[in-house]
């Protein structure tokens, strides 16, 4: 008989037992130790209490990990996995992890609940739907794998804009920073990030991105990972402003190293042309970002 725990309930043991079964032989699997799935949970934000591990008897079989964040005056829980073991999927326990989640949101007093799932996951996409969550948007992973042409996002803008280096923390802080995003991409999940801020001649910030620089092990530029891109909603000039950031973003363009976004919304149409114009392509991996308003509960006068 398969019953639903809080991770809070469990031991460490049993949540990395659950979290490598879950996870084994997906799209893309990720085998923890103890230590270091502690120190995933704690670095990425989970909440123990809105986290829940399936068991088989007293066997692990499966889990669901899930964060909570305030986006404006919304309280806003994320999903950040759910993996079922191997022998267990297609009976039906995935769709007890869910509906356990969401009961624990809704105690929680959640107001929207959000999740990504790799788009070939179609089985999993299928349970959301009918779960009452609904598809927001894809989300797009582009690279380019070589060095980068000179100017090759066109960005000669005759010194009409500015760059300057920034903390995430104030890029969380302009009016234009966008917090409908992935919880990956947020800023609470980047803070060990790169930030850059876009000025214009008046020194108003008119665009922003935040990324990521993986260096090998000798030092040297290995990847460069865009996580968020955007400029001021509206403006006349928002693709010279998206050119200016790209090209700093990725800079040095004569070195060879990979390029690539993570999970970066395809709505931004305006970024992924320039990113094509660049030479991005896909790198063949794709998910769904998708959404459930939760409903409140009535309250008795």
């Amino acid at each position: 008989m398969i019953t639903i725990k809080s991770m809070s309930e469990c031991t460490f043991a049993e949540v990395t037992k659950a979290w490598n079964r879950g996870f084994e032989g997906y799209f893309l699997p990720v085998s923890m130790t103890e230590e270091s799935l502690v120190q995933r949970l704690g670095a990425e934000g989970y909440v123990m209490s809105l986290s829940v591990v399936a068991f088989d008897g007293t066997e692990p079989v499966g889990l669901v990990a899930s964060g909570l964040r305030t986006i404006g005056n919304q309280r806003v829980a994320w999903n950040g996995g759910t993996g079922v073991a191997t022998e267990y999927r297609r009976k039906g326990v995935g769709r007890l992890l869910i509906h356990a989640t969401l009961e624990r949101y809704q105690e929680a007093g959640v107001d929207v609940a959000t999740l990504e799932a790799l788009s070939q996951n179609e089985k999993a996409i299928a349970l959301y739907e009918q779960l009452g969550y609904q598809l927001d948007d894809r989300l797009l992973f582009w690279q380019r794998m070589d060095a980068l042409p000179e100017q090759a996002f066109g960005e000669s803008t005759d010194g009409r804009y500015q760059v300057r280096a920034a903390l995430v923390q104030e890029i969380a802080g302009l009016p234009i920073y966008r917090s409908d995003v992935p919880w990956q991409n947020q800023w609470q999940s980047l803070r060990d990030a790169q930030a850059l801020v876009v000025e214009d001649q008046a020194g108003q910030a008119v665009g922003y991105a935040m990324y990521k620089i993986v260096l090998n092990d000798d030092g040297k530029l290995n990847a460069i990972v865009l996580r968020q891109c955007a400029a001021q909603p509206g403006h006349p000039e928002a693709k010279n402003i998206l050119r200016t950031a790209l090209a700093a973003v990725y800079a040095p363009h004569e070195v060879e190293c990979r390029r690539s976004t993570f999970n970066l919304r395809a709505s931004d149409e305006m970024l992924f042309a320039l990113l094509a114009e660049a030479g991005f392509e896909s790198s063949g991996t794709e998910q769904v970002y998708m959404s459930k308003q939760m409903e409140k509960e009535a309250v008795v006068e």
